[in-house]
């Protein structure tokens, strides 16, 4: 680590040690915001005297330019597991206009403003401009008489950026001298992950940071499964796993570094990802044959604790859930989720099925014939997005389910393998074209036109723009998952299951507000949950 005196020049200003009261005062005003500052993992806080001061008191000046920047801040340094966050002395009002960063401001009033460094003028007491950095390597340092709030801001990041990357780098057993070539390119975070981020340190590496509890489960089932496959001569599933960064509550896996490709961008013949290509299943087949090795060489005569839930329970537990609650509040408000819940829905083509209630209630009849007796492990998230391959070409999958909604289980990883051919089919239609439509903003177009709320009659989805039938290529992808699951179970059953799981990690989807991004992304999600599950219930098994 460089001097202080190297720090305070490259930083643009002093940097000296926090005293334990400025460190304290600052974990209390973040924790009395709402925002407490992890103990165990690195945070990073700016302060600035308030907008408008500096006109008044130039040398105080810089405030707006410096938070603007303070977006930037904590996008490049959040997905890397540092905290971000701001202080100021200036009521909330005042930095209004900065929108949803505003939330990160944490005031400081007059006796907490004491305790660190400030200024007292004519007018009252304002902070001086300082950055503090809590936990890591650089705990406690603390940087005052900043001379240019851009520049050091700009510095800053890059500071806590070339630190985290050398402790990733000794964490995977790599060279830490060589990660100054900084972040190489980001990935789209999944649904437990805070960053991803690709680097240089004479290896290429990808590091995914997440939940403590997360990593440690998903790299503990990583090396279970890579070391299944390789002890009979298969590849590995999973992207090499080279070490685990530590901190506190949260981790960091730093794993071999894959082709960014996801497979939804080779499979589909439309733009909007809604039809499959006529040679999908043969593009598919080297990840499927690797997904096939898996399930045969661990397969074991028990029945997955977890099936039950995925089959059955969890469609009651999901429209309970408080995401899909708040979800639902947002996105219709005055429409009464009971209502919709229960309502028949006529989709296009004039079909209509019955209502989410009437096929979850379905399920609880059928459940018992539709479980399977055996299992194995399974990936349980086989979605396009999760689907890769190696620079020579070889399969690859990421970001794999060992439990749903947080419930943990004594046999976590073990499933049934229908439900990652599940899974898979519910990201071949409907979930690769919804998730394009919210990346490219054309929601609008696959329902050009909200339906009203359902009360006494059905939920009409008919202007729905997208595919609700099975075209030759998705019956083909069908048939290569039932030739794949094998005989045993007779087809009626597997085809139940396989709906019935699509219909599952579609309804998943409902709870995430930030992920669907509107309504009709919503409305359309939820109309393919009871399509599936109409499908489903009509195998006689």
């Amino acid at each position: 680590m460089s001097t202080t005196a190297e720090t305070a020049t490259a930083l643009h200003g002093t940097a000296r040690p926090a005293t334990d009261e400025e460190r304290g005062a600052v974990r209390t005003v973040l924790a009395r915001h709402g925002t407490p500052l992890p103990e165990d993992s690195v945070s990073v806080v700016f302060a600035y005297p308030g907008h408008g001061v500096g006109e008044r008191h130039p040398r105080l000046s810089g405030c707006t330019s410096q938070m603007l920047l303070l977006s930037t801040a904590a996008g490049e340094l959040t997905r890397l597991g540092i905290t971000v966050a701001a202080a100021s002395t200036e009521p909330p009002e005042k930095h209004a206009h900065l929108g949803t960063l505003a939330r990160s401001v944490a005031r400081f009033d007059e006796r907490d403003a004491a305790r660190v460094p400030h200024t007292d003028l004519d007018e009252g007491r304002h902070l001086e401009r300082w950055t503090m950095v809590l936990g890591g390597e650089r705990d406690g340092l603390l940087v005052t008489g900043i001379t240019d709030s851009v520049a050091h801001t700009r510095a800053v990041i890059d500071l806590l950026t070339a630190d985290r990357l050398r402790a990733w780098a000794r964490a995977a057993g790599a060279d830490p001298a060589a990660a100054g070539a900084g972040v190489r390119a980001t990935y789209a975070n999944g649904a437990d992950s805070v960053g991803i981020v690709a680097f240089e340190a004479g290896l290429p590496l990808v590091a995914k940071v997440g939940p403590r509890a997360v990593i440690d489960a998903e790299t503990a089932f990583v090396r279970e499964v890579n070391g299944t496959l390789g002890a009979q001569g298969d590849p590995p599933l999973f992207p090499v796993l080279h070490g685990v960064h530590l901190e506190g509550a949260q981790a960091t896996s730093l794993m071999e570094q894959v082709e960014p490709l996801t497979l939804d961008h080779v499979v589909f013949e439309d733009k909007a990802r809604f039809r499959l290509a006529q040679d999908a299943v043969p593009a598919l087949e080297p990840h499927l044959g690797l997904l096939r090795s898996l399930h045969t060489s661990t397969r074991r005569p028990r029945r997955p604790t977890v099936a039950d839930y995925l089959y059955r329970e969890r469609f009651h537990a999901v429209v309970e859930h408080e995401g899909f609650l708040g979800t639902f509040r947002s996105f219709f408000p005055g429409w009464d989720r009971t209502a919709l819940l229960g309502a028949d829905v006529v989709l296009p083509g004039g079909l209509r099925t019955p209502g989410y209630t009437a096929l979850a209630r379905e399920l609880d009849v059928r459940a018992p014939a539709l479980l399977p007796g055996s299992g194995c492990l399974v990936h349980g998230d086989v979605h396009l997005k999760n689907m890769l391959r190696r620079a020579d070409g070889s399969p690859v999958f990421v970001d794999p389910r060992t439990v749903w909604d947080g419930r943990d289980r004594p046999d976590a990883g073990f499933g049934d393998p229908a439900y990652d051919f599940a899974t898979l089919l519910h990201s071949a239609l409907p979930m690769s074209g919804l998730l394009q439509a919210v990346e490219e903003g054309t929601g609008e177009a696959l329902l050009p036109a909200l339906p009203p709320a359902p009360e006494h009659g059905p939920l009409d989805l008919s202007g729905l723009t997208t595919p609700f039938t099975v075209d030759p290529a998705l019956a083909r992808l069908e048939e290569r998952f039932l030739a794949a699951l094998g005989p045993d179970d007779g087809a009626p059953l597997l085809r139940a299951r396989l709906y019935v799981g699509a219909a599952n990690a579609l309804a998943g989807w409902l709870k995430y507000e930030r992920a669907l991004a509107t309504p009709r992304i919503w409305l359309a999600v939820y109309a393919y949950v009871v399509w599936y599950l109409d499908r489903a219930r009509k195998e006689d098994v």
